[in-house]
């Protein structure tokens, strides 16, 4: 084999060791650019997470626009008086079952503000917590108590009317069969007197014949 041709099959070996080289080095950069830009977009959602949940103020830090009792009495020099009552006045919180009355609640279902879990306000409500929500609005209701006792009432004063009305139709009935056996009494009585005199008025007309037909012979 002659040299030349040996030299050129060396050099073909070489370029092409060093393309196979720069193709492994580009497939390596390609790999090193991807686990980078992961990496990245990982730190970018880790910072937005921190942004929004973190650093967010909790709810009712802020208080923007808020309406204020005193407000309806006008800031006017005399009313200082009236406005401090009513700004230092108690509000109402809501009726809890340990009997603690809280403003500020969170449902556990909606994640919101201002109402508990089974509340009509809810948009989760559902037609299985009725029952509790009426317990719950019949407590708050201050009217409940005088509810009640009036339907009691109500319900004790029909029974007595209904038992009234019971012993009245049990008197007239009492009344009315005593009523027809005396009639029935002096029925029979009367028919009784009949008979009688039916016998007798017999008696007297056999009586009559007897003696009229003992006389007719004698003459």
């Amino acid at each position: 084999m002659p040299r030349h041709h040996h030299h050129r099959h060396e050099k073909e070996e070489e370029e092409e060791e060093e393309e196979a080289a720069a193709e492994a080095c580009g497939s390596g950069s390609k790999k090193a650019q991807r686990k980078r830009n992961k990496e990245e977009k990982q730190h970018i959602q880790q910072l937005k997470h921190i942004e929004s949940f973190y650093e967010k103020p909790p709810p009712g830090l802020i208080k923007e626009n808020e309406t204020k009792p005193e407000d309806c009495i006008p800031d006017i020099p005399g009313n200082e008086h009236a406005r401090d009552f009513l700004a230092h006045a108690p509000t109402k919180g809501l009726w809890m079952p340990l009997g603690k009355e809280v403003k500020v609640m969170q449902c556990w279902r909606c994640k919101q503000y201002g109402h508990r879990t089974g509340d009509r306000e809810c948009p989760f409500f559902t037609k299985g917590n009725q029952k509790i929500e009426q317990f719950r609005v019949a407590h708050e209701d201050p009217m409940y108590d005088l509810i009640k006792q009036n339907r009691r009432h109500e319900k004790e004063m029909r029974i007595q009317q209904l038992k009234k009305l019971l012993e009245a139709t049990t008197s007239e009935d009492s009344s009315s069969s005593s009523s027809s056996d005396s009639k029935d009494r002096h029925k029979k009585k009367r028919r009784k007197k009949e008979k009688k005199k039916k016998k007798e008025k017999k008696k007297k007309r056999k009586h009559k014949l007897s003696t009229s037909g003992n006389g007719s012979p004698s003459d």
